[in-house]
């Protein structure tokens, strides 16, 4: 179809003025002509894992879950402390000394049961004591050990030595109340994990989508340079062909304005590589004025698959599926710890005593042994908004992984669809592009045979450059395609 003569002078008039500006936009040759370093998608990733601020914003949650797990483990754990005290008691000055018959004026099993009960009343002197307590989750093991050296005459010496335990036999909790909060920590730090994941897989994507997107449009660049001088080649060739008297002033302007579009066409693409370039930075964490290359690498692949079997390889591999099951395992717990709290605490007790009486030389042993029940009686509704708190903590997490899955199954469908779709869009810009060509050449060998003109040629050359690049953007909406269904499936 050839173009009016009002129209093509137009046309090129607008063409040839943004061309101008287009080049007067472009780097010098010598700084274009500088070899930019190249970077690899492998290291762009990894680069993105070191600086990138969601990042490490993920990596600092996943530490505090860690510390809260080693608390919790902690605590379910064994414990050792102990203890030491001193004091010293005496009368104030005017006071009345408190009045005692002396030892040696006592049987020795009286004396031995005064000195006993002055060990618990702080008599007058010296009061030494020291302990060692081991703890666990339901049991406790003390040992204590005590000695007075009582002021008088004569003076008094009495020593004590007492062990006692007790062990919790039922709190209303299987296990015990420490073994679930130990299991919700677990649950919490393993959700905390799964969480990082997905920041992974975020991370990645981000970094992939902006790298191919800067790859595929790097090689833009260099179509539009290949039809840039494909177009001062036809526009060379109807040069010589108007001297030759073989074309006309109208071929030359198409010529004209096909070069025009052309070098307009590469100064966008470069442009174009140059935003690329940055939101890959941005993604990465480098500065957005740093200039490189992207490396080339191979293009994504997509799995074959069909929609049931990348809806089950989907619902195992989200971390967001997996972290709303370990969520809702900790609701769980949480929920059977709130109603235990409606239950008795039942423990056994026991201790063994042995005492001496250094100065009344006697020996003294008692034991103890019994049970303590700890039961709730009123506690203002406390105890019931806790456990509506953790079941409707727990509803509403069932309620996300039910709204997560469907959502999640929509992704799917749709990136693979996309894909499907992408694919197709590819095969039909390649045959697009074989046929270009062709009818390039034909166009070619019938203006040498007089059966077509010279803007027949133009035209079937712009066709050709038309086509390279939908070749090239249908690469990239391709890819980032496949990059989005393996997203989808968790991969």
């Amino acid at each position: 179809m050839r173009i009016p003569p009002f129209t093509a002078l137009t046309a090129f008039l607008v063409l040839t003025a943004y061309a101008a500006f287009a080049q007067t936009a472009q780097p010098s040759s010598a700084a274009a002509s500088a070899p930019l370093p190249t970077v690899t998608l492998d290291e762009a990733i990894t680069t993105a894992k070191a600086n990138g601020e969601s990042f490490k914003i993920a990596q600092d949650t996943l530490e505090a879950s860690r510390q809260q797990l080693n608390q919790a483990r902690a605590n379910a754990g064994l414990s050792l402390s102990g203890t030491g005290a001193y004091s010293h008691e005496d009368n104030l000055p005017g006071a009345s000394a408190p009045i005692s018959t002396p030892m040696s004026l006592l049987s020795s099993a009286a004396a031995a049961q005064s000195a006993i009960g002055e060990l618990s009343t702080n008599p007058v002197g010296e009061h030494y004591t020291a302990g060692a307590a081991l703890s666990g989750p339901s049991t406790s093991l003390t040992l204590s050990a005590e000695h007075l050296s009582e002021t008088g005459s004569p003076q008094d010496q009495v020593s004590a030595l007492t062990v006692s335990g007790r062990q919790t036999l039922l709190d209303g909790y299987p296990g015990g109340r420490e073994a679930g909060t130990l299991a919700e920590a677990r649950d919490a730090f393993q959700a905390s994990q799964l969480s990082y994941n997905a920041q992974l897989l975020s991370l990645s994507l981000a970094v992939k989508q902006s790298y191919y997107t800067l790859l595929n449009d790097q090689q833009t660049v260099a179509v539009q340079e290949s039809n840039v001088e494909q177009a001062k080649e036809d526009h060379a060739r109807v040069e010589g062909l108007l001297e030759a008297g073989e074309a006309t002033q109208l071929d030359l302007l198409q010529a004209k304005v096909a070069l025009g579009q052309a070098q307009i066409d590469l100064g966008s693409a470069e442009n174009q590589v140059v935003i690329d370039r940055k939101n890959l930075s941005l993604a990465v964490g480098w500065p957005l004025d740093k200039e490189y290359r992207a490396a080339n690498t191979d293009a994504p692949q997509a799995r074959t698959l069909d929609m049931n079997e990348a809806i089950r390889i989907a619902a195992q591999n989200r971390p967001e599926l997996k972290e709303l099951d370990l969520q809702i395992a900790s609701a769980k717990v949480a929920l059977g710890l709130a109603k235990s709290q409606y239950a008795p605490v039942v423990s056994a007790t026991g201790g063994v005593t042995f005492e001496h009486d250094w100065t009344a030389s006697y020996n003294m042993g008692t034991y103890t042994a019994g049970v303590s029940v700890t039961l709730p009686i009123f506690e203002n509704g406390l105890l019931a908004a806790k456990v509506k708190q953790a079941q409707a903590q727990l509803d509403s997490l069932e309620r996300q992984k039910s709204q997560e899955g469907a959502s999640i199954d929509i992704s799917v469908e749709s990136a693979i669809f996309s894909v499907t779709q992408s694919k197709r869009s590819l095969d039909l810009a390649r045959q697009n592009l074989t046929a270009a060509e062709g009818q390039y050449t034909l166009e070619s060998e019938e203006r040498i045979a007089g059966v077509a003109t010279n803007l027949d040629v133009l035209q079937a050359s712009a066709a050709v450059a038309q086509a390279r690049l939908g070749l090239e953007k249908t690469q990239n909406a391709y890819n980032l395609a496949v990059l989005n269904l393996n997203n989808s499936l968790g991969l």
